[in-house]
């Protein structure tokens, strides 16, 4: 297998996965857009995320859609690295 490497080194992997999960389902998007904290505790994400990340994740306020809300999520993870 040849592993290829691009680009920057993928610090947030988890928080990549739950962006994937709501993406694809509209439920626990809904929940992300409504109740952040609740909806990444009550996932198979909650365990998996770091106290920083959930943080991150509750911290997201005033998104209009999920994708809105990944877009604020990339921007806030920017900003604290």
């Amino acid at each position: 297998m040849i592993r290829v490497t691009f680009g920057m080194k993928r610090r947030h992997i988890e928080l990549e996965r739950l962006v994937c999960a709501a993406v694809s389902n509209p439920r626990f998007a809904t929940q992300l857009l409504t109740a952040p904290g609740q909806a990444v505790e009550s996932s198979e994400h909650g365990g998996r995320l770091s106290a920083d990340e959930r943080a991150l994740v509750a911290s997201i306020k005033g998104a209009t859609d999920i994708h809105d809300w990944a877009a604020r999520l990339h921007a806030r993870v920017e900003q604290v690295q």
